[in-house]
């Protein structure tokens, strides 16, 4: 289906192709709805990168969840798992892990993308310029990255394992996906955003 179908099609309707591993839909609703999320999450806290960071948790963990089910209030359930992810951050109740300090990467190669994609999808272009991407950050910028998208810890776990502290652990991974941003065009990204590392978590995390 061409992207611009999706964009004529109402939330709902979208939100039902999520269901059924969609995520092409999950990006024309991330784009829909994003300065609608940013705004709101903005009445929360006035700090542009954090609310940025919470969108793009709410959209990877969507994208990761097993238990998604059908509304007929699509933006209400955004702005309420928006709500509770800022709410999660700010209490900072996480409890430490014990982790060990090593290096930590995340290596994609080729014989790596064949699995995540069938020959001529057309999503492998814009993986392939991701990976491209990927690999010319910083070493920390790769690790946290990786840390926190396809491992899937909290910002305290990554201040741990890179020896820094929870707010620069978090500015770190900020700044990663901006330079990520920076490289690609939106709507490459967004579709990045809820396909790749989508495939990447379950990839590396035998989901």
């Amino acid at each position: 289906m061409q992207y611009t179908i999706y964009q004529k099609m109402e939330d709902v309707a979208l939100w039902n192709l999520v269901l059924e591993g969609d995520m092409k839909a999950m990006s024309v609703l991330y784009k829909r709805h994003y300065d609608l999320l940013f705004n709101f999450g903005l009445k929360y806290v006035q700090n542009d990168d954090f609310v940025k960071d919470c969108i793009q948790d709410v959209f990877v963990k969507l994208c990761t969840s097993k238990h998604l089910s059908h509304t007929d209030y699509v933006r209400s359930y955004f702005l309420t798992s928006l709500k509770h992810t800022i709410s999660d951050k700010l209490s900072s109740q996480k409890p430490l892990e014990e982790l060990s300090e090593h290096a930590f990467n995340l290596s994609i190669e080729d014989t790596t993308l064949s699995v995540l994609f069938k020959d001529g999808d057309e999503e492998l272009g814009i993986a392939q310029r991701l990976v491209s991407a990927y690999k010319s950050l910083s070493d920390n910028q790769r690790i946290a990255i990786y840390l926190r998208y396809i491992k899937g810890l909290s910002y305290k776990e990554i201040a741990v394992i890179l020896d820094i502290n929870p707010q620069s652990s978090m500015n770190l991974v900020s700044r990663a996906l901006a330079n990520l941003r920076s490289k690609m065009s939106l709507e490459d990204y967004l579709l990045v955003l809820m396909l790749f590392f989508t495939r990447l978590y379950r990839f590396f995390n035998f989901l």
